[in-house]
C-alpha cells in the first residue's frame, strides 16, 4: 500500500441522508471498501472487492494489510470517525500518515438536536460491548449525559445512572435515529432497565429543568 491509500469514511447516523458528498466521493473512488454489511449496504454503486468487517476487528485490519500494494481503500465507520469508532484501530495499525479521515455525523450529534440541545458540555460514555469505568454516583455533577447503549448490558447500565440520578435528571431513549422508525421517547430508570431497545440506541439523561 502506497502512502495515504486508505480513506477513513464517517458514515453517519444510518440514513443515506446524513451522508456528506466527500463521504460518497471517496467511496466511489476506493478501488476496495471495507465495512460491516449495514454500511456497505449505503453504498450499493461502490466497488465489488469488499472487505467485512463483523465482530473480530483484528480479522479485517489482517485482510487489509494482505492487499496487494497499490490499491486505494475506504473504511466505513458508523457515525463520525472521531467518536468511539473502528477508525482508531486502523490509524494504530496503518498509520496516521497513511490515512485520510473523512469526519461524519453522530448519532449523538442528532440525539441533541432532536431535543434541542447543545452538547458542548456532555459527558460521552460508550457502553457498546463494554461497561464504562464510571460509577453512576461520580455523574450526580454532570448537567447532560449521553450513553452509547446498544442493548443488553449498555442499557442496564444506562438504567443503573438513570436510577441514582432520577431526582435530579429526566431520561430519553433514542432509537434508530435518523431511519424510518426513528423513536425518541421519554423514559424511566424502571422501564430503561426491562425495555428491549434497538441496537442503535443513545440514552440522554439530562438535568431538570434543561429538559423536563
Amino acid at each position: 500500500m502506497n502512502r495515504a491509500d486508505i480513506t477513513i469514511v464517517g458514515c453517519g447516523p444510518g440514513s443515506p441522508d446524513y451522508l456528506p458528498p466527500a463521504a460518497r466521493r471517496a467511496v466511489a473512488g476506493a478501488e476496495i471498501v471495507v465495512g460491516s454489511p449495514r454500511l456497505l449496504e449505503l453504498f450499493p454503486e461502490a466497488s465489488p472487492a469488499r472487505i467485512l468487517v463483523g465482530a473480530d476487528i483484528n480479522a479485517a485490519l489482517d485482510q487489509m494489510a494482505a492487499v496487494d500494494g497499490g490499491r486505494s481503500m475506504a473504511v466505513l465507520v458508523s457515525g463520525d470517525a472521531g467518536l468511539y469508532s473502528l477508525a482508531q484501530h486502523v490509524l494504530r495499525r496503518f498509520g496516521r500518515a497513511r490515512c485520510e479521515v473523512i469526519p461524519g455525523i453522530s448519532s449523538l450529534q442528532v440525539a441533541f438536536a432532536r431535543l434541542g440541545l447543545d452538547w458542548a458540555d456532555a459527558r460521552i460514555l460508550s457502553a457498546h460491548g463494554r461497561r464504562p469505568p464510571v460509577d453512576a454516583a461520580e455523574l450526580g455533577s454532570v448537567d447532560k449525559i449521553a450513553i452509547l447503549a446498544g442493548m443488553g448490558e449498555g442499557l442496564r447500565y444506562a438504567a443503573e445512572v438513570a436510577a441514582t440520578l432520577q431526582a435530579s435528571h429526566a431520561v430519553r431513549l433514542c432509537e434508530n435515529l435518523t431511519l424510518a422508525d426513528e423513536r425518541v421517547r421519554s423514559i424511566t430508570a424502571e422501564e430503561l432497565a426491562r425495555c428491549d431497545a434497538a441496537s442503535l440506541s443513545i440514552v440522554l439523561i439530562i438535568r431538570r429543568p434543561l429538559i423536563l
